[in-house]
């Protein structure tokens, strides 16, 4: 069986150009109560199955080096260390909303870095929750990720499709820091509410980008303080939105001032550069 599924696999590849496979998994198996491995080793098929799932991978991979693999599956199952060796990046969730995201991308963040975490701007009414959320706030949560469009852009709003070559330049200006900076939570909404916000900061402490998602709007409130994370407290940062300069101690301790924006589902990115640069 596993000959054959890889000499299907491998006829397909050799037959073009094929640069980007998606290997989905959401098919279960059909037949958990097989007798083929005897009844004294029936738990071993689910390991066995895996077993074999990393030696087709393995295989596929030495033979086509250059093949950008990324995996999924079905359910909580869709991230596994030992997948991420044959697959540099995996998709987190179906569930595309830019808002459910948020909780997806934090629990995955936890553990594996941005660069793996598949991540897409999608249609509106999303298709799992029919939430109407930003084009922007779409693109800006998709950062946090590998980055990509889910949608047919001949059948989107005129403004939206507009916003693409922007947020195509956006992803190239942050790639590297996205991919090889550290993590920092700075806020769930998960526990206040009302707010998200989460950040990458460079090796060096040079640049850093947060990103803030207004879940929902709250009267009265003229504008946030927000403490970061990460910085230098003796460098000097300048926001290039305000053009303000912040020494690294002030922003991590007194925070930076963000004004509330009108709606819910908001969001704006943060970037920093130290002086300098």
């Amino acid at each position: 069986m596993l000959e054959h599924v890889y000499r299907s696999v491998a006829e397909v590849l050799h037959s073009a150009n094929i640069e980007y496979v998606k290997w989905d998994m959401n098919r279960q198996l059909s037949d958990p109560g097989s007798l083929y491995l005897g009844r004294e080793n029936q738990g071993e098929l689910s390991h066995r199955y895996v077993l074999a799932v990393y030696e087709l991978q393995e295989r596929i991979t030495r033979e086509f080096p250059e093949l950008l693999l990324e995996n999924c599956s079905g359910g909580g199952a869709r991230f596994d260390p030992g997948m991420l060796y044959f697959s540099p990046q995996i998709w987190c969730s179906d569930d595309t909303d830019a808002i459910e995201r948020l909780a997806i991308q934090e629990g995955t963040a936890l553990i594996y870095p941005l660069s793996t975490m598949g991540a897409h701007v999608s249609d509106c009414p999303n298709h799992t929750v029919g939430r109407n959320t930003p084009f922007s706030t779409r693109g800006n949560v998709a950062l946090a990720g590998t980055f990509g469009y889910e949608l047919d852009i001949t059948k989107i709003p005129e403004a939206d499709r507009a916003r693409i070559p922007e947020q195509v330049a956006l992803y190239h200006k942050y790639n590297d820091l996205v991919r090889r900076g550290d993590y920092y939570r700075i806020a769930s909404y998960r526990s206040n509410h009302f707010f998200d916000c989460y950040g990458v900061v460079a090796k060096d402490k040079r640049e850093a980008l947060f990103t803030f998602v207004q879940v929902l709007r709250r009267p009265n409130y003229h504008s946030r303080i927000i403490k970061l994370a990460g910085l230098d407290a003796s460098m000097r940062y300048r926001d290039e939105e305000s053009g303000k300069w912040y020494s690294g101690d002030t922003l991590m301790n007194a925070g930076i001032p963000v004004q509330e924006m009108w709606g819910d589902f908001q969001s704006k990115l943060i970037h920093l550069t130290a002086e300098g640069e």
